[in-house]
């Protein structure tokens, strides 16, 4: 099932397609704000209509950075821990590796995130996740 992509002007679009939330980064240089995070997760809780899946999150390229406050505010997140199974993150720079890294050392410690050089082994992970929270 493929869900239309939300408002394609914005910096961030999301989508679904089979039972995996996508959320890609149109502009490399990016900021994450706690308002922007807010956009991002009620963007979440509307697509995935109370349904848990996974989050594949493209940063390929992506040379932009967040506010701790909002990454703490998106990874503390109540939507987050409802309806996102795990976080694929999809990098192809030394940047990313490094800011996933640290978002995922000093944020999202209970959650699952992964980090991936490419889309295929991050959606077969994606898939793996379904198949382990539907047992």
């Amino acid at each position: 099932m493929t869900m239309p992509i939300l408002d394609q002007s914005e910096k961030v679009i999301f989508w679904i397609e089979n039972d995996i939330l996508f959320c890609q980064f149109n502009q490399s240089d990016c900021f994450l704000t706690e308002d922007s995070a807010e956009a991002y997760l009620l963007k979440i809780e509307k697509l995935t209509a109370g349904k848990p899946m996974p989050l594949l999150i493209d940063i390929r390229n992506f040379i932009g950075n967040f506010s701790p406050i909002a990454a703490k505010f998106f990874a503390d997140s109540l939507i987050v821990k409802k309806f996102v199974i795990t976080q694929a993150f999809v990098i192809n720079t030394l940047h990313s590796k490094l800011l996933i890294g640290s978002y995922k050392r000093l944020f999202a410690q209970d959650a699952l995130v992964q980090v991936f050089a490419d889309t295929e082994t991050a959606l077969a992970f994606c898939e793996e996740s379904k198949r382990n929270f539907n047992v």
